[in-house]
């Protein structure tokens, strides 16, 4: 998922110092956004909105873009970051449509059902009125469960569910980056009570690759053979540690494909997270760790080698300094090797590096109006024999205006100007920036969700 945040026409301007002019204008209807969402978290003051009772949850973002030399303007991140450091620098087509039907007691006072089906679509950028027929114009089916609460009295707060969904997602607002993202096809309970604070909460997640099919919809290759990985997510939530709350995550996981004695095997992963509401809001630490089939701590379908593991640690934390002065804030140190170093491709065994941490505070100078600025600094290396370091370093400069002066306050109107500069080997930008060091980016922005 996207956060609401998009559509941009750009227009470069000089061949040395590239300049892009951007007008994004986006309209998030889509209730319950993730961007401070870890499903078992408390809810601080400055998390966003829950997720509404309601019958529609639409989200839309819509971008046309120009450039001078030709081609899509394309966004600064570092080679091999999972992220971008995202205001002022979005550059997604992407939308998402969501219908919610309560079918029995949609306040949740008693027992309750209901299914929810969450569409999610990305159209080319070519004019105002792009065929999704048209690549990349495409349209898929994001979520689509049924979910019941209140069915056991001796335990109400415990909630069944069953199909395809986002699974208590965690991410970074400021660079969009779901860190702790089972999202996927499945069934399983939540938080049902453990003692008097503590939850237990296990899903079955699982899912195979499909096979290619041919103009007729045959099928065109075997069923045996294909990637097929079952996952067992299970989390004991809201545990009392001193000032906050600890998580402890769990996720066994076998993966099978055909007699491949490679791709056949179980894995193990897990994290803990550490929430602790401070300042006004909230600082979640968290370190996680795959190995083998769970390697990429997903139910991505990735063929894992034996021997590939992954190891992430992020910090990510909102304030509410005064009442006029918020901020987010993170760190995110990811070693990859989930393909197992192979022998003679790399030299280090810690695998890819990403590293990253930035901030965005925001100043209301009145109850409507205010500033913002976000930094962040990405570097990357690659494990692949004597690959360089890449470093890409982004900052943002955005008045706006908003109905409120908590962080999350939408819908929020901006204009902004990003400048952005990097290494050889940190090359971002795209082809408009190509031979260049340093880039900028000047609009009009809209964000809106509830």
């Amino acid at each position: 998922m996207r956060t609401p945040t998009n559509g941009i026409l750009r227009t470069f301007s000089s061949t040395l110092f590239k300049v892009a002019v951007a007008l994004p204008i986006a309209l998030g209807l889509t209730a319950g956004r993730a961007h401070a969402q870890g499903a078992a978290e408390p809810a601080p003051a400055t998390t966003p909105p829950p997720e509404a009772v309601a019958s529609g949850s639409p989200l839309a973002e819509q971008q046309l873009e120009q450039v001078r030399k030709g081609g899509d303007q394309d966004p600064f991140q570092a080679p091999g970051a999972f992220a971008k450091y995202r205001l002022g620098n979005e550059t997604e087509t992407y939308g998402e449509l969501g219908f919610t039907a309560n079918w029995l007691n949609p306040d949740h006072n008693d027992t309750w059902f209901k299914t929810k089906v969450k569409l999610a679509v990305v159209a080319p950028r070519n004019s105002t009125f792009d065929s999704l027929s048209v690549a990349p114009g495409q349209i898929a089916l994001r979520e689509s469960y049924g979910e019941a609460g209140h069915i056991f009295d001796s335990h109400p707060e415990m909630t069944l569910w069953a199909g395809q969904r986002f699974y208590r997602r965690r991410d970074i607002h400021i660079n969009d980056f779901f860190f702790n993202d089972m999202s996927g096809y499945g069934g399983g309970f939540q938080d049902m009570k453990i003692g008097e604070k503590a939850k237990l909460s296990v899903a079955y997640l699982g899912g195979s690759i499909e096979n290619g099919r041919d103009a007729m919809g045959n099928e065109i290759s075997a069923d045996v053979g294909r990637l097929a990985k079952s996952t067992f997510d299970i989390r004991f939530s809201d545990i009392p540690v001193g000032p906050g709350n600890l998580e402890i995550w769990l996720i066994p996981t076998i993966a099978v494909r055909g007699n491949s004695a490679v791709e056949n095997h179980s894995g193990l992963g897990g994290g803990l997270f550490y929430f602790t509401p401070m300042m006004g809001g909230f600082n979640e630490i968290s370190a996680s760790f795959g190995y083998n089939a769970a390697a990429n701590l997903s139910t991505r379908l990735d063929p894992i080698p034996s021997g590939g593991w992954l190891f992430r640690a992020v910090d990510r934390a909102v304030f509410q300094l005064n009442p006029q002065l918020s901020m987010m804030a993170d760190f995110v140190l990811q070693l990859d090797n989930t393909n197992g170093s192979p022998e003679g491709s790399t030299d280090s065994s810690l695998g890819n590096l990403w590293f990253s941490i930035g901030a965005r505070p925001v100043y209301n100078f009145t109850k409507y109006t205010g500033i913002a600025f976000e930094g962040g600094i990405d570097v990357t290396k690659s494990q692949v024999n004597s690959s360089p370091t890449a470093v890409v370093g982004k900052f943002t400069v955005a008045p706006l205006i908003r109905p409120g002066m908590d962080f999350w306050a939408r819908p929020e109107l901006r204009a902004f100007v990003t400048l952005a500069t990097w290494n050889e080997a940190g090359q971002t930008g795209g082809a408009s920036s190509a031979g260049d060091k340093v880039g900028a980016t000047f609009g009009l922005q809209a964000e809106a969700w509830w």
